[in-house]
């Protein structure tokens, strides 16, 4: 049973194609800040990479370790999908994860598949992930929507551990 349920209303689908070696991460970043986005989806991310960086588990027999960070580099395919919300408190992990949300901005929760020499990883997206094309017209493309009556909210928690030690990353979901 889901523990919270919010309603929302999809607004304006927004396309972007984007240029040869391009950060994906600032990218969908700067969109969120024109476009004014507070809350919404990211509904399809496809291309090519020349170089992806992600945050995911690294060691895979513990459960309670943060994600490391993995990077690769060559001929990259990637597709994901993602949540937009809003960053309320500062994170700063980048040396553990390679996580860094600032306060009061768009906060990005974006999965992202990528496939490098015929083996596939999925991770969360963070920046250092550069598109890749052979032509000076990149077909790299991102479809976001607007949501508007529900609210992802970035947290951390006031309590730290040894393997959180800036405090717990969390996501509250609210009715607006």
């Amino acid at each position: 049973m889901p523990s919270i349920i919010a309603k929302a209303s999809m607004g304006d689908v927004i396309w972007a194609q984007l240029e040869p070696d391009a950060d994906l991460y600032l990218e969908i970043m700067e969109i969120c800040r024109r476009e004014n986005i507070r809350s919404g989806v990211i509904l399809n991310i496809v291309g090519g990479l020349r170089k992806a960086r992600l945050s995911m588990p690294i060691k895979e027999t513990d459960m309670d370790s943060p994600p490391g960070v993995m990077e690769l580099e060559g001929m990259i395919e990637c597709s994901g999908v993602g949540t937009i919300g809003i960053t309320r408190d500062t994170y700063d992990s980048e040396a553990i994860t390679g996580i860094v949300y600032h306060a009061d901005t768009p906060n990005l929760h974006i999965h992202l598949t990528v496939t490098h020499a015929g083996k596939s990883y999925m991770g969360h997206l963070i920046e250092g992930c550069l598109v890749r094309s052979v032509h000076p017209i990149s077909h790299f493309t991102i479809v976001l929507a607007r949501t508007e009556g529900a609210l992802l909210n970035f947290r951390v928690s006031k309590e730290t551990t040894e393997k959180y030690p800036f405090g717990i990353p969390l996501h509250d979901l609210v009715q607006e």
